[in-house]
């Protein structure tokens, strides 16, 4: 799957994890597997002095890209979520690496 596949809300959000870099996005929501921000939803960029940070970045002049491993599974486990909210996602190197998600609990 390649960048230019995405709807434009799955591209804002790759979009602005490049541009995070390194940190993490709070407080999203999730509804029928698409994610939305809200009042709440906050960017929080992680900042090193000492060394220049390597970004994921595009090998195409007009932005299209193949998605990483990383891109794919986040967004098959947002697909699946339904509805819920996304508490945190932890970006390196414009990627996300790890989510806190919550979902109702339907049955026990």
């Amino acid at each position: 799957m390649v960048y230019s596949e995405l709807n434009d809300r799955e591209k804002n959000l790759f979009s602005i994890m490049r541009e995070i870099g390194f940190g993490r996005i709070e407080n999203l929501k999730v509804r029928n597997g698409q994610i939305e921000s809200t009042a709440a939803s906050r960017k929080i960029s992680t900042m090193t002095f000492d060394r220049e940070d390597a970004l994921h970045t595009s090998s195409r002049q007009d932005g299209n890209f193949i998605l990483s491993e990383k891109h794919l599974r986040f967004l098959k486990k947002l697909r699946l979520i339904g509805n819920g909210t996304i508490q945190s996602i932890l970006i390196q190197a414009g990627l996300p690496v790890r989510a806190e998600i919550e979902e109702t609990v339907t049955s026990i």
